[in-house]
């Protein structure tokens, strides 16, 4: 037996021997893990779909470094992919959500700045996704049902703001491929991903200071 044989064979010997040591360090913080993501409050996320504008009216994705869509096929005074995500994203999008869904109370804002923020940097995500030619938008809340329902708050508000602004007479303004719907499992935490993540973590932290105490 060589000696690089005797040092494996010698490494082995010596976790397996730590072996109780070693899976107390992976079971204590994946125990930790799970009851912090126990008590942690759940959020579910329901999710639409729609074509872009200049897709949905026949127009063609322009193969540029930046992506893009070419105007062929839209009518004069059309709404853009851009103008409807600034409309879902504008103050007075925002501000009739938090009204309808009071907001204010439910998170305790209080202020209204606070309350528009919150839903736009963390509650609501818009995706522009140009090389499918798509519009995403993803609501996250505690509730699966109130996820759902806010989604189809931006869809009919606005509907209702294209008619009372008249950005564009295409009926419907937005061509739905994937409607919101109610989602049956949580989107965090993710229970499974903390457990194993910090049982691994545990399990390394264990190794080192196994192979630092047996050369000092």
């Amino acid at each position: 037996m060589n000696n690089e044989e005797y040092n494996i064979f010698a490494i082995v010997h010596d976790l397996w021997e730590k072996k109780f040591f070693l899976g107390f360090c992976a079971f204590i913080p994946a125990i930790i893990a799970l009851i912090v993501s126990l008590l942690i409050p759940e959020r579910y996320t329901s999710e639409t779909t729609f074509l872009a504008p200049e897709v949905a009216a026949g127009g063609g994705i322009i193969q540029t470094p930046f992506g893009g869509f070419s105007n062929s096929g839209m009518s004069q005074g059309a709404i853009t992919s851009q103008a409807v995500i600034a409309l879902l994203q504008s103050d007075i999008m925002l501000k009739e959500l938090i009204e309808h869904f009071n907001l204010m109370k439910l998170y305790r804002f209080k202020e209204e700045r606070s309350a528009i923020e919150f839903v736009k940097e963390e509650m609501t995500h818009i995706e522009f996704i140009s090389d499918k030619g798509i519009i995403k938008i993803l609501v996250e809340s505690p509730s699966p049902e109130k996820s759902k329902a806010i989604l189809e708050f931006y869809i009919n508000n606005l509907k209702r703001l294209n008619e009372e602004f008249k950005l564009t007479t295409e009926i419907p303004i937005l061509k739905i491929i994937s409607p919101p719907y109610i989602p049956e499992e949580d989107s965090f935490p993710n229970t499974k991903l903390n457990v194993i993540t910090a049982g691994f973590l545990g399990l390394m932290i264990g190794l080192l200071y196994t192979y630092l105490k047996s050369k000092f």
